[in-house]
């Protein structure tokens, strides 16, 4: 997604890409992990167990348990997250939804329901799915989990409604999670408050200093900070970290072009991250002379 903002160093206009983790429920200890997005990739944001991985009487199994104990939501529940393993997303959506007839506030379930709504756009729905289990959890001991509210806040930005996404990561307090903490530093370098990500971008990077998301984000706040060199290190090490992800190449063609001034190095730049993504939310194509490629790839539809 792109940010825009001024600086007082240059006192002109610059964009960055910000990389988002999408929340991960682990309310039942099933390891659910994400996957990081660049600007303008479809976001996927779990990542599904090897194929081999699940048994092929795994999903008979939890359908059978659900059969037996039809008042227990976490067996449907159980076969959705099996059968997104075996990327039957039809089925996996159903077997949720099942689960959320059972208990419509159970946490697991509207979690990875929320996610597959991401994925396929569906952020209205997700919305209102969450907003309904907000309002049921409003009255219960520790109110509504932190992962859910940070996947509304995502699901919130996607629909531009920037000022409820950033209420409802107001409403995180202290994210608990790296990943909820991804999502509060991705809602606030989009809207109105960039200069608060500063701290939760830097939380998130100490305690995961694997993921490649973070150090792009770091990397935005410490541009946004005037610190060049301490940008330029964090988006060479979110490459180090996952050489496919798009977002950190966007930046460094931004840097190098407008905070360190060589065309050259801006140019090979962007032309690896042209490798990665045909999105250019801020026309930098046209800057270097790739419009015609842009073009090309357009009416081959290979660029949204």
């Amino acid at each position: 997604m792109t940010l825009r903002y001024r600086t007082a160093a240059h006192g002109a206009a610059s964009r960055a890409v910000v990389a988002v983790l999408l929340v991960a429920a682990a309310f039942t200890g099933s390891g659910c992990g994400v996957r990081s997005l660049g600007r303008g990739i479809n976001p996927v944001n779990w990542r599904p167990a090897p194929r081999a991985a699940v048994r092929a009487d795994a999903i008979a199994e939890a359908r059978e348990h659900a059969r037996l104990a039809p008042a227990e939501p976490y067996w449907p529940y159980r076969a959705g997250e099996l059968s997104l393993q075996a990327d039957s997303l039809a089925n996996a959506e159903s077997a949720l939804r099942e689960a959320l007839k059972i208990d419509p506030s159970y946490a697991p379930a509207l979690a990875l329901l929320s996610k597959l709504q991401y994925d396929s756009g569906r952020h209205a729905e997700a919305v209102d799915l969450l907003e309904a289990a907000r309002e049921a959890y409003a009255s219960r001991p520790g109110g509504f989990p932190p992962a859910l509210q940070a996947d509304l806040a995502l699901h919130y930005d996607r629909l531009e409604q920037r000022a409820l996404a950033g209420d409802a990561v107001a409403k995180l307090a202290r994210p608990e999670r790296s990943e909820q903490r991804a999502a509060a530093v991705y809602v606030m370098l989009r809207g109105s408050t960039p200069d608060r990500a500063a701290a939760p971008a830097a939380e998130a990077l100490r305690e995961h200093p694997d993921r490649a998301v973070h150090h792009n984000n770091f990397g935005i706040t410490r541009l946004r900070a005037g610190d060049v060199e301490g940008a330029r290190k964090a988006f060479l090490a979110a490459i180090d970290r996952d050489p496919k992800l798009p977002g950190p190449y966007y930046n460094l063609a931004i840097l190098e072009k407008y905070y360190r001034f060589d065309d050259a190095a801006a140019a090979r730049w962007f032309g690896d991250y042209w490798k990665r993504s045909h999105e250019d939310p801020d026309g930098l194509a046209t800057v270097f002379g790739m419009a015609p490629v842009r073009a090309l790839a357009a009416e081959k539809g290979d660029v949204p």
